[in-house]
């Protein structure tokens, strides 16, 4: 078994009104006898994922592209392990679908590996990884030949500065979420505090619009006059012979 890390280009397409800001996925792959065990995370969204890419699935792909499965199987081991990527190749990370594609851009474009994806919660799981695979490393008792020396210095020190990095990059992601948190209560409490105004406001005017009916109610009652009483003490007006008879 052999444990790669290695942070490679998301491929995306930029618009227009699209910042200009290179995606990465962080990708530990393990190389089995019979599958590879793949975690990725996308720089993106700040999601894990995790896939199983079976070997028959391989010899299946290289079947239907008809070309010999154990150069096929080297070129995809040599696209996953490779840090910043094969040259050629392009990887995209489909959130919406949940799958990793691994694609072969050479005047066309070939689909070498598609896998299925499955959301992981902890973000921290592929830093472990990259910390335990740098030890591992690390401890390798190196070859006796200088090169082979120096190679194997180099290759332990590799994952080391990945997961240096990619820890940099959780700590910087949890600091701006912390800014954005303290942005948004700051502005919350301005708008709860407009809100509480506004209440107060409404509520002086209740009572202003009360008081207003109490004064009109208290004074009506003392210009109000029947049409009797109007007509009491009034000048006494002729009767006509018409309306005397009808009397």
């Amino acid at each position: 078994m052999t444990e790669h890390i290695v942070k490679v280009l998301q491929r995306s397409q930029l618009s227009h009104s699209q910042t200009d800001v290179k995606p990465f996925i962080y990708m530990h792959s393990k190389w089995l006898e019979d599958a590879i065990e793949l975690q990725l995370f996308i720089t993106t969204s700040n999601t894990s994922y995790k896939a199983i890419l079976k070997h028959d699935e391989i010899r299946s792909a290289a079947e239907e592209l008809e070309q010999p499965y154990d150069e096929f199987f080297a070129e995809c081991k040599k696209a996953l392990t490779m840090q910043m990527g094969l040259p050629g190749f392009d990887y995209e990370l489909d959130e919406q679908q949940a799958q990793f594609k691994l694609w072969k851009c050479t005047g066309f474009e070939t689909l070498y590996v598609e896998v299925s994806l499955r959301k992981v919660s902890n973000v921290h799981q592929l830093l472990d990884a990259a910390i335990e695979c740098g030890q591992n490393l690390s401890t390798t008792i190196p070859s006796v030949a200088t090169v082979a020396s120096s190679q194997s210095e180099s290759a332990a020190s590799q994952p080391n500065e990945l997961a240096a990095e990619y820890e940099q990059y959780i700590k910087d992601s949890k600091l701006q979420e912390k800014k954005l948190l303290k942005k948004f209560l700051l502005l919350l409490n301005s708008k709860k505090q407009r809100i509480e105004e506004l209440e107060r406001q409404l509520e002086r005017h209740r009572n202003t619009a009360a008081d207003t009916d109490t004064d009109v109610e208290d004074v009506q009652p003392e210009n109000e006059n029947t049409d009797d009483d109007s007509d009491f003490g009034g000048a006494t007006q002729a009767l006509t012979q018409k309306e005397a008879m009808q009397e």
